[in-house]
């Protein structure tokens, strides 16, 4: 194979992994009250879990998608 395919085939397994993980949240994530921002449309932001639920959050912000992964912003109440 070449390399440049493996590399696409290695992207894709990563890929795969990180929407699974990002799937399954650990109990006790929870919901703070107020609702997430809403995310512009074509918007896309890093493909990375900075979260896992509003409680891995600092208070007054919630686990909210960026686009692509998710990471904590302020709260709209």
């Amino acid at each position: 194979m070449k390399t440049g395919t493996v590399f696409v085939l290695v992207a894709f397994v990563i890929l795969g992994m990180e929407m699974a993980f990002a799937q399954k949240r650990p109990p006790g994530g929870g919901n703070r009250p107020g609702v997430c921002p809403k995310v512009p449309k074509d918007t896309a932001g890093i493909c990375a879990e900075m979260c896992s639920g509003d409680y891995s959050c600092p208070r007054g912000m919630k686990c909210c998608s960026n686009g692509c992964g998710h990471d904590c912003r302020p709260a709209i109440h």
